[in-house]
């Protein structure tokens, strides 16, 4: 998964989609970037965190965690039970052939992306993409079913019980590319 990705929902919408009982905090702006303030639903509600964290070892700050190495890496480990959270979301970019590529869900509801807390701030699960988005990258966040959320933020299910749900989302998606300078969009 690259490093962007779109909430574009309202309040509503929301409260309804993931049963919040307050209105949720907003981020400004619909396209959330690394270290910008991002909507995280966790068990005690909503709030908003940034997104990512500065690590020792790059420069750059640590977004995304794949969910194949979650329990060995020992920045994941401590948050696999108490940690879990939900990052709403309604799209995410790609970059195939240097073309800015959105990936929707097909019926363009907003959906929850697996994510991890420290409390502070947040990093977005990944895995291998499904069929589906194979051309597009070679790593796709967990778009967690509306069934599986609550499974995934309640805590006192062990990691073992929840680690089948960090599979790739069975879609359908919308893939739209923005026109490139010669005018013609990715297939």
């Amino acid at each position: 998964m690259c490093s962007r990705f779109e909430l574009n929902a309202g309040s509503r919408d929301l409260i309804r989609r993931f049963g919040l009982t307050v209105p949720p905090p907003f981020p400004l702006g619909t396209e959330r970037r690394p270290t910008d303030a991002v909507l995280v639903i966790g068990r005690d509600g909503a709030c908003l965190m940034p997104w990512g964290w500065a690590v020792e070892w790059q420069a750059a700050p640590l977004i995304n965690a794949r969910a194949e190495t979650l329990a060995a890496k020992p920045t994941f480990r401590p948050l696999l039970r108490g940690g879990r959270v939900l990052v709403p979301a309604t799209a995410w970019w790609e970059w195939p052939q240097r073309r800015k590529t959105r990936i929707a869900l097909g019926d363009g509801e907003p959906f929850a992306m697996a994510g991890l807390s420290d409390g502070r701030r947040v990093a977005i699960v990944t895995c291998a993409p499904g069929a589906e988005l194979t051309a597009v990258h070679d790593r796709t966040p967990v778009v967690l079913t509306p069934q599986s959320e609550a499974a995934w933020i309640d805590g006192a299910r062990s990691f073992s019980e929840v680690e089948p749900l960090l599979r790739p989302h069975p879609g359908p998606f919308t893939v739209t590319a923005e026109a490139s300078a010669q005018g013609d969009l990715f297939g």
